[in-house]
């Protein structure tokens, strides 16, 4: 499964109408604050995720007229959260997929469980709910947030659970999926990116009495409350590795993935995420990052497919600008402010006012 296109309509920032296309491999979007790129990202998590519904929601879809290869899905009422938010704007495009497929003339009923989500035409303008927990219904989307949440873990998931803790829902989503079982074999797309961060933290992630470890090659045994930042993020990548997340069709998105790391782990970090890709990983982070987003254009290869997007506003609406090229686009926060900073370190090399 890749997002090919995403569209919103008058929802938080995104005043009006938005829409950008989207590759399916890597996806770099950058901009100012304030420019929707997280929104982005949670309103993507948030329609993808619709596919392994727990519970009954409400979808609708409607065909494209210019492809019979994507499907549009349009969350029309759905909570997320416990502070139900409804994304009723948010339409996702999304190539087809073994668990995503075209069933135009079957409409199953309201409430029946089905073992994948068929795509549903519109008819009379009637919405139909599903139901859907059936055993091939598996996520096929994942966000990481900014926030490092596995020092957290002792207790966390039950008191979500137990009081309905106000935290965001990408939060206590992907503490989840770090706290599922690993797989009894590792898969060959994960093996090398395994590899590489053992390298760099030092051992392996252990999951121990609700508590998250690095086991040290030495045997040390150091909890994440106590380890690097930097080593906390790469050890959260390499649970969802190891715990066969992050396999063919898995929709990847990372809010701010160069947080916490020194500058020399960030060329690691993009060739693992290369990698991913070209496992048919889909990759979609929203960065700061000049660095992240150059290793990106620098470092793909014949065959990649990356992408990198500008949001910026323009007036009260935000809008786009969509290259293959991170060095063409226009505006680009990332490369305008090292220029100032070098204008402004040879004027005061001249004598020019500090």
């Amino acid at each position: 499964m890749a997002i090919t296109r995403v569209e919103i309509n008058d929802f938080l920032v995104f005043k009006g109408e938005f829409a950008t296309e989207l590759g399916p491999g890597v996806n770099v979007f950058i901009g100012a604050n304030g420019t929707g790129k997280t929104t982005l990202l949670k309103c993507l998590y948030a329609a993808t995720d619709t596919l392994k519904c727990k519970t009954s929601r409400y979808f609708s879809a409607t065909e494209r007229d210019d492809s019979d290869d994507d499907v549009l899905i349009t969350r029309v009422h759905a909570s997320y959260g416990h502070d139900k938010e409804v994304f009723s704007p948010i339409a996702v495009f999304l190539s087809p997929s073994d668990s995503l497929t075209k069933s135009v003339d079957e409409f199953p009923a309201p409430g029946d469980e089905i073992s994948h989500l068929s795509y549903v035409k519109e008819k009379n303008d009637e919405r139909y709910s599903f139901n859907s927990q059936g055993p091939n219904m598996k996520s096929k989307s994942i966000m990481i947030p900014a926030t490092e949440m596995l020092s957290h873990s002792k207790g966390f998931l039950a008191l979500c659970n137990e009081w309905k803790m106000p935290f965001d829902q990408t939060q206590i989503d992907i503490l989840a999926k770090a706290q599922l079982p690993e797989t009894h074999e590792v898969k060959l797309n994960a093996a090398s990116a395994l590899e590489k961060i053992k390298t760099i933290i030092g051992g392996d992630v252990v999951y121990e009495d609700d508590t998250f470890y690095i086991l040290k090659s030495n045997g040390e045994k150091v909890s994440f409350s106590l380890e690097a930042s930097g080593y906390k993020k790469l050890g959260l990548l390499w649970k969802l590795l190891r715990n066969g997340l992050l396999e063919n069709g898995t929709i990847l998105l990372w809010d701010e993935p160069e947080n916490s790391l020194s500058p020399e782990i960030v060329p690691v970090l993009v060739d693992i995420l290369l990698e991913l890709s070209r496992n048919g990983v889909q990759i979609i982070v929203a960065t700061h990052s000049e660095l992240l987003a150059s290793y990106f254009a620098v470092s793909r290869i014949e065959g990649d497919v990356v992408m990198f997007a500008s949001l910026y506003k323009d007036g009260e609406q935000i809008k786009v600008d969509f290259s293959d090229r991170f060095d063409l686009l226009e505006p680009n926060r990332l490369t305008e402010e090292p220029v100032k900073l070098y204008m402004k370190q040879i004027d005061k090399g001249l004598g020019g006012n500090v």
